[in-house]
């Protein structure tokens, strides 16, 4: 679907920081300069966390995410189930979960509105994208993954009409990477 306003998408860049295989992002503005948002990551052996904050390590919490168990299988009876995202501002918990007959890179979660939303991956030899579709297909958020960079994994753009969850995108598109970066 074609956005016929004027209003612009938001563009978000988000950076590894501390070192290439670190655990922590900076999400920052258009200007590249002004930090929106902070994610610090822990691993173990059987899940992922991370806690999602405003402006900055300092700010406000915005989000806290838990994978289910994402080791290795053990006698096919290990159910994988939703990735959780408790959001400040939502009083129920997000989840995230693929459905039976769905592409392996696709996950479905519930938006504010209580409408369903999908993030879809697209991968070829030099780049991957992330695009988040509503129900009818139209696009609501692309995340491009930077894959010749060192410290910048990817450019998160938000249509206007996704907007009035830009919180829930950026955690929801950050879950869907935190796998595997």
């Amino acid at each position: 679907m074609l956005n016929t306003s004027k209003e612009r998408p938001t563009t978000l860049h988000i950076y590894n920081f501390g070192s290439v295989f670190g655990n922590r992002k900076i999400i920052k503005g258009e200007d590249k300069l002004t930090t929106l948002y902070f994610m610090q990551n822990t691993r173990n052996s059987m899940h992922w966390t991370f806690d999602l904050h405003a402006d900055g390590p300092d700010g406000p919490l915005l989000c806290r995410a838990q994978s289910s168990y994402n080791g290795p299988p053990l006698m096919d009876e290990i159910n994988h189930g939703p990735t959780v995202l408790s959001m400040t501002a939502v009083r129920r918990p997000v989840k995230m979960e693929r459905k039976r007959g769905a592409f392996s890179g696709t996950v479905f979660f519930k938006g504010p509105d209580h409408k369903e939303y999908r993030w879809q991956t697209t991968a070829r030899l030099f780049s991957a994208v992330m695009e988040c579709l509503d129900a009818e297909d139209a696009l609501i958020a692309t995340y491009r993954v930077t894959s010749m960079s060192v410290t910048k994994d990817g450019v998160l753009v938000v249509q206007p009409s996704g907007k009035f969850m830009l919180d829930l995108l950026v955690a929801t598109s950050l879950a869907m990477r935190t796998p595997s970066n």
